[in-house]
């Protein structure tokens, strides 16, 4: 019985990714501008990432030969709960988003049986909470710091009524 667990927990283990190595040399001369209006925010990302769009328009992924590096999550606590989001992790510092005062998570996201490490910037917004990832470990570098900079909050314009 004491083999099966060390089994499971090898396997569990093993099936845990990192970014892809070649991600730290990629040139990142053009850059893009992506903007969410359901979410209410603008960031830009180097022209080798995909636009993957999702959950009707409100969370964004931006993959790297497949790879999701950077994803975008709005959600309110329930959602994030269930789809395994930094709701059921401990901030590890505070951090500014745009000025705005927010937590810093770090952990393993699984989806099935594979986990990738996660670094979640979260503030709330608009009612939720708004989470920037990268979904790799140890520092950022320079590209995805200047994602991380490159982050606003937009506007919101209401009509008076």
């Amino acid at each position: 019985m004491k083999n099966r667990a060390g089994l499971f927990f090898l396997f569990f283990t093993a099936c845990v990714s990192d970014a892809p190595e070649e991600f730290a040399s990629i040139k990142a001369e053009t850059w893009n501008s992506f903007t969410n209006e359901i979410a209410g925010y603008t960031l830009t990302y180097p022209n080798e990432l995909e636009e993957d769009k999702s959950r009707d328009g409100k969370d964004v992924l931006f993959r790297y030969n497949g790879y999701p590096i950077i994803c975008v999550n709005f959600v309110d606590s329930t959602e994030g709960r269930k789809r395994g989001l930094w709701l059921k992790h401990q901030p590890v510092a505070d951090i500014l988003l745009n000025g705005v005062q927010g937590k810093k998570y770090e952990y393993i996201h699984y989806d099935a049986f594979f986990g990738m490490l996660v670094q979640s910037y979260v503030i709330n917004h608009k009612g939720k909470q708004l989470g920037l990832e990268f979904r790799k470990s140890g520092s950022l570098g320079p590209v995805l710091e200047k994602v991380y900079h490159s982050f606003k909050l937009t506007k919101t314009i209401t009509s008076a009524s």
